[in-house]
């Protein structure tokens, strides 16, 4: 069968590459959907897309956008759409203050209008938050009603020790205003701490809230990869909300599967694993009312040299109690998961989640899966959809330093369409061939939306015809399959296409020749996409022989029928 998830539109279009500023790794690639652009980010860049064909509107480096001198490094990029303030908001990091001199800063900002393009002289409001001598690592953003909230890991600069995680919230402007006076800033004085009361936290990530809930929530995993303690296996994540007064709130911790740190990814050919990261959350996507969803690449179980999965949660709240509702992996028994991004639909019909995979035998490539609200908990619906290939291995700087894997991603990025409420759009990466050591990533943008392609797909012969049937995928009711079309193939050849109406599990497809050998396809369609065509069914060989297929009465073209006609007696 044909994966169950598919481009909306056909969009699907090669984003930000290395070679268009600076040449970092990793990009730290990720985006937002809003309701007239789809904003995609890195390290280095940023680029406002059009909705209708991911094609260019608007770009500029990062220098240029906040006004700083060509010379600064900037890292882990946050762009989001916010429903609740009909703006963009954005953070992101000075990557190479010198040590020492109380200059490492974070930048958080947001756009004046609804309108992305521009930069901090022109339609943004951007400013500098000093972090003294301490580099808040691995900034997060997220937001509730009234503030940005930014999650990460403050090292010291100079010895790069971890001091302990924090959290920052940032007013935001009222509805409408376009004034760019310096906001409020408030947050966590001590190191954070998990709800155990000893552990300290690593890696909190607010959640982009997709609603304009008054509470914004922030998750975390316990940490299995010794970054606050000893390597260990974990089953917890910590949990925080922060109420529309700026008030935060500790709630219990959440049990889950065990999960310990991965192992770095093979790769085909190059000299170096792929860095999967270290287990920590990467992204939270959601409202506490219809669920809030959050991933990681972690080892399945005990620490292992298995291939990573990307375990995937999703959490709801009622009253003030957050709990689990469920969890599952994306995995691979040959092939290493990781670099995933999950997202709810904004109607809550559904999720999706995509990621990197790789192994020793395929260039490491971008695919997607799909659930509805009715698939099994704690699953995605069969199938994977492949977005884009990398053109060969890793080899770049990063790969060999200090001894550490090729870096990748750090993450990517999933958000859903506040317009189009069953689709989803994002950004990750993969690599053009590379020639030297020089990064040669670039992105990839896409919107995703579910199609319900069938299963039990067959065919039985008749005289100079062929009954075609198959079993209809889930409904989603709000992507309706809109028509199938079933392809007719001779060998390798597609002879004819053959049109079924949205009600039809079956056609009869006339016009064929007694005696030879054809096998059928099918796509489904829904509006906005059409599903991938789906493997070939077996030979089926129209005959006068016995048992074949009785035709409607008066047949006059290809047509669909409900039900299977029974077969007329042998002659």
């Amino acid at each position: 069968m044909a994966p169950r998830v598919t481009t909306y539109n056909s969009l699907n279009a090669g984003g930000i590459a290395a070679g268009d500023t600076i040449q970092a790794s990793p990009p730290d690639s990720t985006g937002a959907i809003g309701p007239n652009y789809y904003v995609e980010i890195v390290n280095s860049e940023i680029a406002v897309r059009s909705r209708t064909d991911l094609s260019t509107v608007g770009a500029t480096s990062l220098s240029d956008f906040v006004g700083a001198p060509n010379t600064v490094v900037f890292c882990d990029p946050q762009m989001q759409w916010d429903p609740s303030s009909t703006r963009w908001l954005v953070s992101f990091i000075f990557c190479n203050a010198q040590a020492g001199t109380g200059s490492q800063v974070l930048v958080v900002g947001w756009s004046q209008t609804s309108d992305p393009r521009g930069n901090n002289a022109s339609g943004w409001c951007l400013f500098t938050v000093g972090t003294g001598n301490n580099f808040f690592d691995y900034a997060k953003l997220g937001h509730n009603s009234k503030y940005m909230i930014l999650g990460g890991n403050f090292y010291d600069d100079s010895t790069l020790s971890f001091e302990g995680s924090s959290l920052a919230w940032v007013g935001k402007p009222a509805n409408g205003s376009t004034s760019c006076a310096l906001p409020s800033i408030d947050g966590t004085n001590t190191t954070l701490m998990n709800g155990d009361g000893f552990t300290p936290t690593f890696t909190p990530v607010p959640v982009n809230t997709n609603s304009a809930a008054s509470d914004g929530y922030i998750v975390s995993a316990y940490d299995p990869a010794g970054n606050v303690g000893a390597v260990a296996s974990q089953r917890k994540l910590a949990i925080w909300h922060l109420d529309s007064a700026g008030v935060l709130h500790a709630h219990p911790d959440i049990g889950v599967n065990l999960y310990s740190l991965p192992v770095a990814a093979s790769q085909l050919g190059g000299s170096w694993a792929i860095d999967t990261l270290d287990g920590r959350l990467t992204q939270a996507v959601g409202n506490p009312a219809t669920g809030i969803w959050t991933s990681h690449t972690v080892d399945d179980g005990a620490l292992s040299s298995t291939p990573s999965v990307v375990r995937w949660y999703e959490i709801k709240v009622s009253g003030t109690t957050a709990s689990l509702v469920q969890q599952g992996n994306v995995s691979s028994a040959t092939d290493w998961i990781f670099n995933g991004a999950i997202s709810p639909r904004q109607d809550a019909q559904g999720a999706m989640i995509e990621y990197s995979r790789s192994s020793a035998t395929i260039d490491t490539v971008i695919a997607a899966q799909v659930r509805l609200s009715s698939t099994p908990v704690g699953t995605m619906e069969p199938g994977e959809m492949l977005l884009d290939s990398s053109g060969g291995a890793d080899q770049d700087f990063s790969c060999g330093n200090g001894g550490q894997p090729c870096r990748w991603g750090d993450y990517s990025g999933l958000t859903p369409d506040p317009t189009n409420t069953n689709v989803v759009w994002g950004t990750n990466e993969v690599l053009d061939a590379p020639s030297t050591n020089l990064p040669e990533w670039h992105d990839r943008n896409f919107a995703l939306i579910y199609v319900a392609s069938p299963t039990s797909l067959s065919g039985q012969g008749g005289n100079q015809s062929a009954f075609v049937s198959w079993t209809p995928g889930p409904p989603d009711p709000n992507t309706p399959v809109t028509s199938y079309t079933i392809g007719v193939y001779d060998g390798s050849t597609e002879i004819k296409t053959v049109a079924a109406a949205a009600s039809a599990s079956n056609v009869l497809v006339t016009g064929l020749i007694n005696g030879t050998a054809y096998t059928f396809t099918i796509i489904t369609n829904v509006a906005g996409g059409s599903s991938l065509e789906s493997t070939h069914t077996g030979p089926v060989t129209p005959t006068r022989a016995a048992n074949p297929v009785s035709t409607p009465p008066a047949p006059t073209r290809d047509q669909p029928t409900q039900t299977s006609p029974a077969p007329p007696p042998s002659r």
